[in-house]
């Protein structure tokens, strides 16, 4: 199938395309029903006053404008560019006299990534919600049509992990609340730890999954060449830095493989079309600090536009991390996806695609990844690899080479395991059995700034560690092992989600979680 292909399943919004550069939807008929007040009240939603809608506003609509439709109720929630939103509005708004030019809903059946595929009775996917659901209502939408919510500690806010029918996810798409459902990954079916993105920024924030592309691409309308700069501002201290700058070229030659993209050295960080590689930690200056080590890896600008100059193009990663080659956390896997952002990706929804929304360790682009960028950029002119097809969703997520453990069998860690000891056997696949007994119940409220949490760990060929990540203030590990004690972790006001992970030496894992209330 030829990568064009995938346009049949695109449509460039046509309630909200302005002039020049628009984003690409991954729905067939995205937009194709128009916003109408009466229309509202047919809708499942868990508050009845107010309604999602996608917006265009007038080019001449800057701050001012925003800031005087938030005063007549209008909740700006993402950007879609180029000059739309995605707004909660009070149900029944008449958005034409609040100077809105367009408006549109998504339908139902238009929430469904095509890469869904029911092989059964039911299936595993991810339910991405609008960023103003909490995930109490988010949580209580699923219950309502009696799907099985999975409990996996390294989701996205926006995303619950749900087993369900297909009437059953037809249903939880008809609610206002639901933004877009697509398959979940292998990895996070399973358990296995992973580490969610959070999505390339604009200058408004970051966009949807249900969004394929951003923009025109670094080399305007149509599919042309791009010639870029990039520099290195700060490299990481935790590799060489002949390793960092060796692993993230490589990563640039793996797109350069399949589109006209060309990038040599550049001076300065902060000239336009440059792409600045930047390691830093916590607050480094553009609006969005990282957290320390263990849950956001790295972010990085769309090209301009949507996104200003200078920014337009970083790449910014967590030194905090403990970033290794060939194993997690992988600079080469990270930054190849970093990048597809960087030329204009949104997330894919195919599990096996680099740019699906969720890191995993990999060796090159998927034919996904290189089909989506030959939307924007022409293919190489030299060393160009064979035009692929555009895979079919029918089965989005084969098992990997390795046999997929039964539901006794937990699988292994994707983080490198304790040096394996001289008597472990080679075929080990037994986790350790995990207990928390402090605090006795999942859920608990205190009042107390830090908490501790102890418990048990047995295996069949002993605990090598116990380890904690807490939602709100890192990781670390606990003291001991068949018998462990964590630290005092430090608790947020609100809700805390601590997760204690046990490892044995051939790499099995082990985890379960406790929700923290702190008053």
């Amino acid at each position: 199938m030829n990568p064009r292909f995938l346009l049949g399943f695109i449509l460039i919004f046509p309630a909200i395309a302005a002039e020049g550069a628009a984003p690409r939807f991954k729905s067939a008929r995205a937009g194709s029903i128009e916003y109408l007040p009466h229309r509202t009240d047919q809708l499942k939603r868990l508050d009845p006053n107010r309604v999602h809608v996608l917006v265009q506003l007038d080019r001449s609509a800057g701050e001012r404008s925003r800031r005087r439709l938030a005063q007549r109720g209008v909740r700006f929630l993402r950007p879609i560019p180029d000059g739309g939103w995605l707004v909660s509005v009070p149900a029944g708004a008449d958005l034409a006299a609040m100077g809105c030019r367009r408006a549109a809903m998504f339908a139902p059946e238009e929430k469904f990534s095509r890469w869904l595929s029911w092989r059964g009775a039911s299936e595993y996917f991810l339910v991405e919600f609008h960023p103003d659901v909490d995930r109490g209502e988010a949580e209580s939408v699923v219950a309502r049509e009696g799907a099985t919510l999975v409990a996996n500690p390294d989701l996205r806010s926006d995303h619950l992990l749900v087993r369900a029918s297909r009437e059953q996810a037809e249903r939880l798409a008809e609610w206002d609340e639901v933004a877009y459902i697509f398959p979940a990954s292998w990895e996070l079916r399973q358990g296995i730890p992973v580490v969610a993105c959070g999505g390339a920024l604009t200058d408004a924030g970051p966009v949807g999954q249900y969004i394929l592309t951003v923009g025109d691409g670094w080399d305007g309308p149509g599919r042309g060449s791009a010639e870029l700069t990039y520099t290195f501002e700060r490299l990481t201290e935790r590799l060489p830095p002949e390793d960092v700058i060796r692993e993230i070229w490589r990563a640039i030659g793996e797109w350069a493989r399949y589109v006209d993209l060309r990038l040599r050295p550049g001076p300065n960080p902060r000239a336009p079309r440059n792409l600045n590689f930047l390691f830093a930690r916590a607050d480094h200056g553009d609006g969005y600090p990282f957290d320390g080590p263990g849950r956001h890896l790295a972010h990085t600008f769309y090209p301009a536009p949507p996104n200003p100059e200078p920014i337009a193009g970083d790449l910014h990663l967590d030194d905090d991390e403990t970033w290794r080659v060939g194993a997690h956390v992988d600079l080469f896997s990270v930054v190849l996806h970093e990048l597809g952002h960087a030329l204009g990706l949104g997330h894919a929804d195919d599990p096996t695609a680099v740019m699906y929304p969720y890191y995993r360790q990999v060796t090159g682009l998927a034919e996904l990844d290189i089909a989506s960028i030959r939307l924007l950029y022409a293919p190489a002119r030299q060393g160009e690899a064979p035009a692929p097809d555009l895979p079919g969703p029918g089965n989005p997520d084969p098992p990997p080479e390795t046999p997929v453990p039964g539901p006794e069998t937990p699988v292994p860690a994707p983080e490198p395991p304790p040096s394996p000891k001289p008597d472990v056997p080679a075929e080990d696949r037994v986790a350790p059995s995990l207990a928390i007994t402090s605090p006795a119940s999942p859920t608990a409220v205190t009042a107390e700034p830090a908490i501790v949490l102890r418990g048990t760990a047995r295996d069949n060929v002993g605990v090598a560690r116990v380890t904690w990540t807490s939602s709100g203030s890192g990781s670390g590990a606990a003291e001991g092992t068949s018998h462990w004690r964590t630290p005092p972790i430090p608790l947020l006001v609100g809700t805390n989600t601590i997760t204690i992970r046990a490892y044995d030496a051939a790499g099995n894992v082990a985890w379960r979680s406790v929700m923290i209330t702190r008053r």
